[in-house]
């Protein structure tokens, strides 16, 4: 697309305006007067790339990747350099897997370049596509054998190739040319859990980016909370949250004189009714103490996060709860598909069209719907009790009524297992840290039986058992 000059003096002007205003503090102007530079010259891609990081810092990331992604129809690159700059700017942006094209062409234009090899190994990844991913990141160490990033993404393909041993290795290497690299610590402690080290997990998933309280306190790391006060903040997804919850209950805290949770907004009314002192993240509240929910393992001093204080289930109950009742016809929940911005959602999530057979296969059970936001064209064709909606809390109530909940792996599962409700997680061929590498049990949660993938995509395989399983036992915990 051809810009003409007065185009291009126009959108200029709109950018310098949007920078003044950005400097004094209007960000939503500034993006206004952003947005119409690009509309004035679309193929000036600088213009965008301005837009997309505006946006990102706004806190806007699904925005900046809508700019970008059109910017791949519309704005012009015409070099390398600026390729990978527009590259990098999709992977800041969590569109990974649309920069690799952007890398192919760096790749092409700069073959003994050991950053644009490892670039490209990185968006394969994200694309799903470990293999070619591990040729390309192969070639990077080639050329530069010791270099951290490429270590690390080296570390991150072989985990997604179901090679934890491998992925260790890879992770010890980088962290030996940068011991100070938090991101391959995080990444070294999940794999860590993956093979069983618990405590070296624990330690070093401490290098994440950790959550402060809203208001005054200071750090907890085991002191006395005799006669204090501590919050225990919530990070990551609510699924973290109802996982976390139960260090709550450690003999350690119940000294304190109040023991509050912070966590997302839509489970406040959850943790409320459960008889949980809980305000939203970011609630500005003062107490003596403040400890991140994920670091309760190493600072209450656990090896592994499913001794006797902590394992117990339910740990999470709703005193006016329906529960279900043994009936000839058993209501079994059903959910799908997780949160569609996860970036392992396309593994982990199944297509409603494989749930066919399971549905028409089970005369006696009433399938419920427990999935949200479902468009009718994706809703998998059969009986299926509709989902009632809600909050977390209309879930767990939903839930309490159910005999058994199938799903992948959501935050549904651990609100299940919280509520020592029995749940059937369907897990994709490389599983998230916390379930383990191997075996269908998980002491994390009692009432919990784990299905997992033989292979990568294989979730035929796995419904199959799925049904098998539901052909047979009782499935209602005593």
């Amino acid at each position: 697309m051809t810009v003409t000059m007065h185009d291009h003096a126009a959108a200029m002007a709109q950018c310098a305006e949007g920078a003044a205003l950005s400097e004094a503090g209007d960000s939503v102007a500034a993006i206004a007067r952003y947005r119409q530079a690009v509309t004035l010259a679309p193929a000036l891609l600088d213009l965008h790339l301005i837009l997309a990081n505006a946006l990102q810092l706004s806190g806007d990331s699904i925005g900046a990747r809508i700019v970008l992604r059109r910017a791949l129809r519309v704005a012009e690159r015409p070099d390398a350099a600026t390729e990978f700059t527009f590259g990098k700017a999709l992977v800041n942006a969590g569109a990974g897997a649309d920069a690799v094209s952007s890398f192919r062409r760096v790749r092409a234009e700069m073959p003994q370049d050991a950053t644009a090899a490892a670039a490209l190994a990185a968006a394969l990844r994200e694309a799903h596509q470990p293999d070619e991913a591990w040729t390309e990141i192969k070639h990077a160490l080639l050329l530069a054998p010791d270099d951290p990033v490429a270590l690390h993404t080296a570390a991150l393909i072989r985990h997604d190739m179901a090679d934890y041993v491998g992925a260790l290795a890879m992770a010890d290497r980088s962290l030996t040319a940068r011991p100070d690299g938090a991101g391959t610590r995080v990444t070294r402690g999940y794999l860590r859990h993956l093979a069983g080290d618990h405590d070296g997990g624990w330690h070093d998933l401490e290098a994440r980016p950790l959550p402060q309280p809203a208001g005054a306190s200071r750090e907890w790391h085991g002191e006395s909370l005799e006669g204090r006060t501590i919050a225990l903040l919530g990070e990551q997804g609510a699924g973290d949250q109802f996982q976390f919850l139960r260090f709550a209950h450690h003999p350690a805290l119940q000294g304190a004189t109040r023991v509050v949770i912070t966590c997302n907004a839509d489970a406040v009314s959850l943790l409320t009714a459960a008889g949980v002192d809980a305000v939203a993240r970011d609630t500005p509240i003062v107490t003596d103490f403040h400890a991140p929910l994920m670091s309760l393992p190493m600072r209450l001093g656990l090896e592994v996060a499913w001794t006797a204080e902590t394992s117990r289930s339910p740990y999470l109950v709703l005193p006016d709860a329906t529960r279900s009742t043994a009936t000839r016809t058993r209501r079994v929940g059903l959910t799908w598909a997780g949160n569609a911005a996860h970036r392992n959602d396309a593994a982990r999530s199944i297509p409603s069209a494989l749930l066919h057979g399971l549905l028409h296969t089970h005369p006696d059970v009433r399938f419920v719907s427990m999935q949200h936001g479902v468009p009718d064209h994706d809703m998998p064709f059969g009986p299926l009790e509709p989902n009632t909606g809600g909050d977390w809390l209309a879930t767990a109530r939903q839930l309490c009524t159910l005999d058994l909940l199938i799903t992948v792996d959501t935050g549904a599962a651990h609100l299940a297992g919280a509520l020592g409700i029995p749940v059937w997680v369907l897990l994709p061929h490389v599983p998230d840290w916390r379930w383990g590498a191997t075996g269908n049990s998980t002491a994390w949660y009692p009432t919990a039986r784990l299905f997992r993938q033989p292979a990568r995509g294989e979730w035929p395989r796995v419904l199959t058992n799925v049904s098998a399983a539901l052909g047979g036992a009782t499935i209602r915990a005593a």
